[in-house]
C-alpha cells in the first residue's frame, strides 16, 4: 500500500522568496519580479495559461507592478515556477528583503521624463533585489517631478529633475513661460521661478524652480533648454500604519551618484536599525543630518 508524501515546507524561507501563504489551507500566493512593471506582451499569454492550469483563473497586479497568482496548491509550487523562469519571469519577495523596484514610464515614451526609468529600474532590480533587510525595503523611481511611482513613499526614492536655462537672444517675450510656472506654482503656495520684467524678458530665480521642465516645453521658440538633468534623493518614507514621507537629502546627483548612494542606504540601514525596523523609523531616532553624513 502506497503512502503519501508528506511535503514539509519552510514557510518563512517560501515567504522571502515570494510564495505567500493563503488564508486557505495548502494554498498560496506566487508574487513575480517585475523591475518598473515592465512585462513582455508574451509573458501576459503565459500568466493566463498558469493561472489557469494551477489557479482560479485569475491574476492580480500589486501596488508594487508585479503579478501575483493566488490558488497556488502547495504541490504545484515549482510546477509553476519553473514554467514562469521558462519566460524570463522569477519570483518576488516579501519579508524583510528589498522588494521589487517601482517605475514609472519615464523618458522612453512620457513626454514629461528626464530619465529612462525603464532601464534604470533593470539596472537597480540587478543590483539591489532581494538584499537581507530589517524589515522591507522600497525603492520608487520617477522620471519628473510628477512623481508618478511615489518615491517619496519609499524607504528610498528617486526623482529626475532638469535645470533650465534661456537665451534671450531667441527669446520673444511671448512671456508663456512665466504663465505656465505661475500656474504650477500657485498649486503649491509658491514664489513662481520666473517672472517677467518691464521689457517683457524673463527673470529666472533658480531657488524657486521646481526643474519640472514646463517652461521648456511651453516655449514656442526654443529659447528655454535643458542646462543639466539629475536626480532628487528622498529617504525613509512609507506608508503602512505610521506613513512618513521621506527625507529629501539630494538634489541633481547623477546616475552614478545614486547607485552609490542605495548600496550606502542598504548598507547603514542594517547597521542602525532593529529587527523588524523601517528605515524612516530608525532615521527619526539617530536623526536625518548624522544619517546623511554616511550616505552621501
Amino acid at each position: 500500500m502506497k503512502t503519501k508524501k508528506k511535503i514539509i515546507l519552510d514557510l518563512n524561507g517560501l515567504k522571502k522568496g515570494g510564495i505567500l501563504k493563503q488564508r486557505q489551507k495548502d494554498y498560496f500566493i506566487l508574487r513575480t519580479r517585475i523591475p518598473g512593471g515592465y512585462l513582455k506582451a508574451e509573458a501576459l499569454g503565459k500568466f493566463m495559461q498558469i493561472a489557469k492550469k494551477y489557479g482560479k483563473g485569475y491574476v492580480h497586479l500589486s501596488t508594487r507592478q508585479c503579478v501575483e497568482i493566488a490558488w497556488i496548491h502547495i504541490k504545484n509550487i515549482e510546477k509553476v515556477k519553473k514554467e514562469l523562469e521558462k519566460i524570463g519571469i522569477l519570483t518576488g519577495a516579501c519579508g524583510p528583503r528589498s522588494r521589487n523596484i517601482v517605475a514609472c514610464p519615464g523618458s522612453s515614451v512620457c513626454r514629461f521624463g528626464f530619465s529612462d526609468t525603464e532601464k534604470l529600474a533593470k539596472k537597480f532590480d540587478k543590483k539591489f533585489f532581494g538584499k537581507d533587510v530589517p524589515k522591507k525595503f522600497k525603492i520608487g523611481l520617477a522620471g519628473c517631478p510628477n512623481s508618478c511611482a511615489k518615491p517619496q513613499e519609499n524607504d528610498l526614492g528617486f526623482v529626475a529633475i532638469g535645470e533650465p536655462e534661456y537665451d534671450l537672444n531667441i527669446c520673444t517675450g511671448c512671456t508663456l513661460c512665466a504663465e505656465v510656472c505661475q500656474q504650477v506654482c500657485a498649486r503649491g503656495s509658491r514664489e513662481p521661478a520666473i517672472t517677467m520684467d518691464k521689457k517683457k524678458r524673463p527673470v529666472y530665480r533658480k531657488e524657486f524652480c521646481l526643474f519640472e521642465g514646463d517652461c521648456i516645453r511651453v516655449c514656442p521658440v526654443n529659447a528655454w533648454k535643458i542646462k543639466r538633468t539629475g536626480y532628487t534623493v528622498f529617504l525613509g518614507g512609507k506608508i503602512g500604519r505610521f506613513p512618513m514621507l521621506g527625507y529629501k537629502i539630494a538634489e541633481f546627483a547623477s546616475e552614478k551618484d545614486i547607485f552609490k548612494i542605495a548600496a550606502k542606504t542598504i548598507t547603514y540601514y542594517n547597521k542602525i536599525a532593529e529587527k523588524g525596523q523601517r528605515l524612516g523609523e530608525a532615521i527619526n531616532k539617530i536623526g536625518i543630518e548624522e544619517v546623511k553624513k554616511h550616505i552621501l
